[in-house]
């Protein structure tokens, strides 16, 4: 409820609460306007929705984009990210589903429906989001084939999507709802056109199939979300029967109420993730599941396997006759090709006579003719710190207990990464004998090397016991073995065995320099559980004052100089905020000032009313040419010290806490007006003397209309994951720009 209010002016007037406070979801305006809202909040969309059409929960709707996105990546050679193309199915008046995927990836669609109303709406909802280049809506008719290639200009598609309609007539509907033993939780807005079908979602679902043997791999994946279990395990038989067995299937759980299920498959040869075609859990179900991808030999716990289990796959795998065998060390994963079975015993035998018959250079070039028949890749896959810790963890532990444990798995993690890495050097520098012409080590070459080297280094050399720890230049151990047989004999020889001064002395044992092994890159010291508890004690108490002094750094008051942009700079003010506070309260506050000064008009009471109307959710803030989201905090860009497109600081406050801040405590400051003049001055405050122009606060929807046109052409919405430093200035086209500095 708190977030309704936050995003929506009004939320009083269209939503109803229950007698417990709770949004009442059989409310069909409390469940549009959580829609809205969540939209908003989440992904920055602004979407409008008829009365009497349906209004698509948000949840359900993004895991099935976010196992899309799954499906994809694990069945391509290229990095995640890149730009596919799709089409969905019955898109609605929502658009939900290309709204959803273009916002989160390089994805463009192609949209299509049958209702007119449906398509009106859809259109609007990527006008109003400025989607146009990336989002196609395309009308079709029921007679159409579902897919319309023949209509897009091109032979290739990445994937298709669709959520069919559940029922196969409107009395099945009505059915369903009474049917149920407890009463609906959340109200249903679709209309007949969107909720039924002649056949229902099998038929639905079971053209696309027929379909999809005519198109076979001119699409990749084609994919469906499913409301019924029953269905699912039609469609998969359906799909057996036709030997399609590269198909996918998982299930959607969203709290204890809404369950949903996906179908996906595909002519290609590659294969998904196990995890994302087998996301079905329920037992009873298994019979549903593809064929597993993937194979674990063993698991073990211990913490020396790893390396010694990079050696053995590299030696092992490494002596096949493979097309190619690609081993990443930093991975720890390698990706191979065959053209058969190269590891079976038949297979070898079979290259042994051919190559007797035919000759080895023959068999070697009969070989590179082959084609591939298998791809393989293995990898060894440790544990994550959630899956040791749910392995030793049982019951209620107490938050030290907790700590503790974890703080001994990330360690163990730690170490076995560091012995793998070990081992993969130790053996990417010495080659595999099998693809070399260096001599194996059960050789006799190598035998004799050897026992000679021994011999060398056998000769006694003359060195002080006291000193044999502390010589540093020493070369080699001190060999005592030779005098020690030697007395031992003739003790053994004499009668009465000698004095016990000779016992003694004969029984003392001789300690040999320990040898450091080079290839060893780290020797844990031994830690006791008070080392272990005195370190925990340490970690706990850099944490608490870490928090301590990130509390008081977002309590620090700042200073923001803005100006209004509508094509022009119009002067706008300070407004003090805080270094913790979130982009949409800083605009808020800015939408203050322009009410008080009444910007924007000849006549200021106007002027003021209109501001005082105006929404946070249509403001922008720009600094420089980046757009910045409403929900991210002002303290996210000042301790990462994040730089825009011309190498200056977004935010470019100091991350530390001053000597004023630090003696106050750091604790909370009483809330102060955005106009007010409580506090100290804001001319002393950091940031007052900023340039203004570097702050833009922007008519949301002046910016549609002027997006076109520079210098609203440059803007862009901040991207965490891009590096704006490399970034070359470029047009809409994709032409570079010439500017000057």
């Amino acid at each position: 409820m708190f977030m309704l209010l936050q995003v929506g002016s009004r939320v009083t007037d269209v939503v109803s609460l229950k007698d417990n406070g709770q949004l009442d979801f059989t409310d069909p305006a409390a469940v549009m306007q959580l829609t809205k809202t969540l939209l908003m909040q989440d992904f920055g969309l602004k979407v409008e929705l008829p009365e009497d059409r349906l209004c698509p929960p948000i949840p359900n709707r993004h895991n099935y984009i976010l196992w899309l996105k799954d499906l994809l990546d694990t069945t391509s050679y290229e990095a995640p990210g890149r730009k596919l193309h799709g089409v969905d199915i019955g898109t609605g008046a929502s658009c939900i589903y290309p709204l959803l995927g273009v916002v989160q990836r390089q994805w463009c669609f192609v949209a299509t429906d049958i209702d007119s109303k449906s398509l009106e709406y859809a259109k609007r909802n990527v006008q109003i989001n400025g989607l146009e280049d990336r989002i196609t809506v395309m009308p079709r008719k029921k007679t159409d084939p579902l897919i319309p290639l023949e209509g897009l200009g091109t032979q290739q598609l990445d994937f298709v999507m669709m959520n069919p309609p559940f029922y196969s007539s409107e009395d099945e509907m009505l059915s369903s709802a009474k049917d149920k033993a407890a009463p609906p939780s959340s109200v249903c807005t679709g209309a007949p056109v969107e909720m039924v079908c002649d056949g229902g979602e099998v038929a639905y679902v079971g053209r696309m199939v027929q379909e999809s043997l005519q198109l076979r791999d001119q699409v990749q994946w084609y994919t469906a979300m499913l409301g019924k279990a029953t269905s699912l395990e039609v469609l998969v038989e359906q799909l057996r029967q036709n030997n399609i067995d590269n198909f996918a299937v998982t299930e959607f759980i969203q709290g204890n109420k809404t369950r949903r299920w996906a179908l996906a498959w595909s002519f290609r040869p590659m294969r998904p993730a196990e995890s994302v075609a087998r996301g079905i859990k329920a037992s009873h179900w298994r019979k549903l599941l593809p064929v597993p991808s993937t194979i674990g030999l063993f698991t073990s716990q211990s913490e020396t396997i790893a390396g010694q289990l990079v050696k053995t796959i590299v030696d092992t795998v490494g002596s096949l006759e493979l097309m190619s065998w690609n081993w990443e060390m930093d991975m720890s994963r390698g990706t191979g090709r065959a053209s058969g079975n190269v590891w079976s015993r038949a297979w070898r035998r079979k290259r042994l006579r051919e190559a007797k018959e035919h000759g080895a250079m023959e068999a070697t070039s009969a070989q590179g003719a082959e084609h591939c028949q298998f791809g393989f890749l293995i990898s060894i896959e440790n544990q994550t710190t959630h899956e040791r810790l749910s392995t030793h963890t049982v019951g209620l532990v107490a938050l030290s207990d907790f700590r503790k444990k974890r703080a001994q798995v990330l360690e163990q993690q730690e170490r076995e990464a560091r012995e793998a890495a070990s081992a993969t050097r130790t053996n990417v520098s010495t080659p595999d004998r099998a693809l070399t012409a260096t001599p194996g080590n059960g050789s006799d070459t190598s035998e004799a090397e050897r026992q000679k080297k021994k011999r060398k280094r056998t000769k006694p050399l003359v060195s002080f016991h006291g000193d044999l720890e502390d010589d540093e230049e020493e070369t080699g151990p001190v060999r005592l073995k030779a005098a020690k047989t030697k007395k031992a004999s003739r003790a053994q020889e004499t009668d009465g065995g000698g004095s016990e001064n000779n016992t003694g002395e004969e029984g003392k044992t001789v300690e040999k320099k320990k040898i450091v092994n080079p290839s060893v890159a780290f020797v844990p010291k031994f830690r006791t559980p008070k080392t272990i508890q005195r370190e925990e004690a340490e970690k706990e108490a850099l944490r608490k004052e870490f928090l301590e002094l990130q509390k008081t750094v977002k309590a620090t008051e700042i200073a923001i100089p803005f100006v209004f942009y509508d094509g022009t700079n119009i002067p706008g003010g300070t407004v003090r905020v805080k270094k913790g506070d979130h982009i949409w309260l800083f605009l808020d506050k800015s939408r203050k000032v322009g009410a008080e000064l009444g910007v924007g008009s000849d006549r200021s009471a106007t002027a003021r009313r209109d501001w005082a109307r105006v929404s946070v959710d249509d403001l922008m803030l720009v600094r420089g040419t980046i757009i910045i989201p409403h929900h991210c905090e002002i303290y996210y860009f000042i301790i990462n010290k994040t730089v825009g497109p011309d190498g200056k600081p977004l935010f470019a406050y100091s991350a530390e806490a001053t000597a004023k801040d630090t003696a106050s405590g750091g604790g909370a400051a009483a809330p102060v007006d955005a106009l007010s003049k409580g506090g100290p001055d804001i001319s002393t405050l950091e940031g007052a003397s900023d340039d203004p122009a570097f702050t833009k606060v922007v008519d949301r929807r002046w910016y549609q209309r002027n997006k076109h046109i520079f210098p609203a052409s440059m803007w862009q919405e901040f991207d965490p994951d891009k590096d704006y430093r490399k970034e070359v200035p470029r047009d809409p086209n994709g032409n570079i720009f010439f500017m000057t500095k």
